[in-house]
């Protein structure tokens, strides 16, 4: 793992404000797959390159890997063949969920991710 990247790995991101990250990510237009879109929306909504902003396009890349966890996919639905429906708990849940780092990538710990997510869920029923 690169060196510069471990000063982040500990930074949490706001739940709401990683919703509202991801949020845009995904309504932006597509891009040049060469461009960045993460890194300078993160910087634009954190106020340029700042501790925050890195943390957030870090965690917006190791939510991506998780989404190939097959322990992930019961929290998915397929919509299309190139589209998913993520929960917001657990968008919100990357922001503050302890990262790892495997094969020199960050990642997530899987169910760790999940038990976050589920505290982040809105109670439904009566218990």
């Amino acid at each position: 793992m690169r060196n510069d990247l471990q000063p982040y790995l500990t930074v949490r991101v706001d739940p709401a404000e990683m919703v509202r990250y991801v949020h845009s990510l995904m309504t932006l237009p597509p891009s040049d797959p060469e461009s960045e879109p993460s890194v300078a929306l993160a910087r634009r909504q954190w106020g340029g390159d700042t501790p925050l902003a890195r943390a957030a396009q870090m965690r917006w890349s190791a939510l991506n890997r998780a989404f190939g966890d097959a322990r992930v996919s019961s929290w998915t639905t397929a919509q299309r063949h190139d589209q998913i429906h993520v929960p917001a708990a657990l968008i919100a849940a990357a922001g503050v969920a302890r990262l790892t780092v495997a094969a020199d990538e960050v990642v997530f710990d899987i169910p760790t991710l999940l038990d976050v997510t589920l505290q982040l869920c809105e109670p439904a029923g009566h218990a």
